[in-house]
């Protein structure tokens, strides 16, 4: 992975090559810091000390949020990719500290915890998947600060959104991992904007919708259908703001069949109309 050191200490790598399974160094050491990691395209699986972290992208990008606070083993296993795209963004924690000091309660999720390592994996969305894209593959610039310049750019803006996509799911210990549950749920993020039936759930993961229902519960603590209108409601929410999409598009994204009623639940949710958000819109 070809990796640039910018200012503040944020590293940023990119790779985009065939990687086919080989041998790998059977282990390395991880200084402590704050990681953004979006595999593209491909498959890894690698260990951080007692840890088992798999990033599956054959299908759909992913990404994992890591705070590690000592240093740590990491051992690799697998990746392979024909391609194979990643980026990485990190720095050291200190610099995640500096964010937390305003009060910030997502990045204070990620500081906090019983253990010296937490993460979070999830499916990401259109908008994180083109950030990641554009830092892998930028656009030509007219000279190579100009390129620098824009993938620092690029890279803020990416953890500016991976922070705001764990609002409502913090970081989870590696202990408190329910793997079950988070099948469910990452399947559930990338096929929000269809019509997603417990017939339907149920034969594209292969269990019962019993047995969906209760796994689910226990890992997240909120049932399949408060989760998925939840989700949808947030989707709504940014493309108000920061897409400028109208109130019935939102209503649209959110699965709701008019204006009125997504605003009622928009409200509820939110606590002020859908309205308030689009006005703030760039």
């Amino acid at each position: 992975m070809a990796v640039q050191l910018f200012p503040g200490n944020l590293r940023i790598g990119v790779l985009d090559e065939v990687v086919t399974p080989g041998r790998r160094p059977p282990v390395d050491t991880v200084d402590p810091k704050f990681q953004i990691m979006v595999l593209l395209k491909g498959y890894q699986r690698f260990s951080i000390d007692d840890h088992q972290i798999e990033l599956d992208a054959r299908e759909h990008p992913v990404a994992m949020m890591m705070h590690l606070r000592r240093t740590a083993k990491l051992h690799y296993d697998i990746s392979y990719g024909a391609p194979y795209r990643k980026i990485a963004l990190a720095t050291p924690s200190e610099w995640l500290h500096q964010l937390t000091a305003s009060g910030d309660t997502v990045a204070a999720s990620l500081c906090k915890g019983s253990t010296t390592f937490t993460y979070h994996i999830w499916s990401i969305d259109t908008e994180l998947t083109r950030l990641a894209t554009q830092i892998l593959l930028p656009p030509p610039q007219d000279n190579a600060t100009q390129k620098e310049l824009f993938r620092i750019s690029r890279a803020l803006e990416l953890i500016r959104r991976a922070l705001t996509d764990c609002i409502n799911e913090p970081a989870q210990s590696p202990s408190d991992a329910h793997p079950i549950a988070e099948r469910i749920r990452l399947y559930l993020l990338r096929n929000l904007s269809q019509d997603l039936t417990l017939d339907r759930i149920e034969k594209d993961l292969g269990m019962n919708r019993r047995s969906l229902q209760r796994h689910f519960k226990t890992g997240t603590g909120i049932t399949l259908s408060d989760f998925m209108r939840r989700e949808r409601l947030v989707q709504a929410r940014r493309a108000l703001s920061e897409d400028g999409f109208t109130v019935a598009q939102a209503a649209h994204i959110a699965g709701y069949s008019t204006p009125e009623n997504f605003s009622t639940a928009f409200r509820h949710a939110f606590g002020h109309p859908p309205q308030t958000m689009r006005n703030c819109a760039i």
